[in-house]
């Protein structure tokens, strides 16, 4: 079990800034799985909240009271954000290696553009939330 452990761990000579540049690469592979498991209770929490909605208008024509939530916008929406979830384990699960890879050999990655398409996507989402709790109303 020892080998195994240590064929898995990477040594690394603790000069200047390198076990606090690890550290805190660690740090940020936590904030995407803190911001992931945020996106999928979202998600769960709207799914869940369109299903209450259905539940006590059950009695209630949807047709004839348009207050009566649709339950397909809970779904696509609940479901989009517990994907958007599972897709920032998998990003920081990437960055995470990546940017030990490349401080390993003394440089750092500059990830722009896959912050900048994750801010887009979580923006995409909660423009599609608004718009839903709008055309939900009166």
């Amino acid at each position: 079990m020892g080998r195994v452990i240590d064929y898995l761990s990477l040594k690394l000579e603790n000069k200047g800034s390198v076990a606090r540049d690890h550290l805190a690469n660690e740090r940020t592979y936590l904030a995407w799985i803190r911001t992931s498991l945020s996106m999928v209770t979202v998600g769960v929490a709207i799914r869940q909240l369109y299903r209450v909605s259905i539940d006590l208008g059950n009695e209630i024509d949807p047709a004839a009271d348009p207050s009566v939530s649709d339950p397909l916008a809970g779904k696509v929406l609940g479901v989009s954000f517990v994907a958007l979830g599972m897709t920032f384990v998998f990003v920081g699960l990437y960055r995470y290696f990546h940017s030990q890879l490349l401080m390993t050999k003394g440089k750092f990655p500059v990830s722009r553009s896959m912050v900048g398409a994750c801010a887009v996507a979580t923006l995409a989402l909660l423009i599609g939330l608004l718009v839903s709790m709008f055309t939900d109303e009166h």
